[in-house]
């Protein structure tokens, strides 16, 4: 149930975060074709803890890699929404996963080059349990704060995702994921 709490707080995050979004004037579908869109790229490793109710053990250490710009399908007119691409991986506790996610977020400034954003994951998980191996389709949230100032980058993540069960191999898991890297 602790899973569902999270879940929750991170809807909730990303519902409030999309209410703000939904009054923007002026959303561009595919800005990314125009000519003069920045797309603004980051490239960052990322590590930290994740929890799994499949596994043997209560936290399990996981690493990847995250690249983030602007999103060039859909924007709002200050650039607001930004995509990011994880790699995350975990090999502890009789279980290994790897997972491809997907994840919008809308951004809201701070000032100071801080921001935090939230939205929706989609994902791909290649997970195998000892016993079984299948590649899963994942869904949940995220929110995030994220620091970025010249070339270097930083940034937190608490992430929910949740997947089916195949041949007995799922993999539910909850992350916190701390992020540094440089942007081009």
């Amino acid at each position: 149930m602790k899973l569902n709490r999270i879940a929750s707080t991170l809807l909730v995050a990303g519902l409030a975060l999309g209410a703000t979004a939904s009054h923007a004037d002026g959303l561009k579908f595919f800005p990314g074709l125009q000519s003069g869109f920045k797309f603004e790229p980051t490239l960052a490793i990322s590590a930290g803890v994740m929890g799994a109710p499949s596994s043997n053990d209560d936290t399990l250490f996981v690493y990847g890699l995250d690249f983030n710009m602007n999103c060039g399908l859909i924007q709002t007119p200050d650039n607001r929404i930004r995509t990011h691409v994880q790699i995350n991986h975990t090999d502890e506790s009789g279980i290994k996963a790897t997972s491809f996610e997907l994840s919008p977020r809308y951004t809201l400034p701070l000032g100071g080059g801080f921001s935090v954003g939230a939205g929706p994951v989609l994902a791909a998980v290649m997970a195998d349990n000892g016993r079984n191996n299948e590649t899963l389709f994942g869904y949940g949230a995220v929110a995030g704060a994220n620091y970025r100032k010249g070339m270097y980058y930083s940034g937190i993540d608490v992430r929910y995702l949740n997947t089916g069960e195949t041949s007995g191999v799922s993999f539910e898991n909850w992350a916190i994921l701390a992020k540094v890297g440089i942007n081009f």
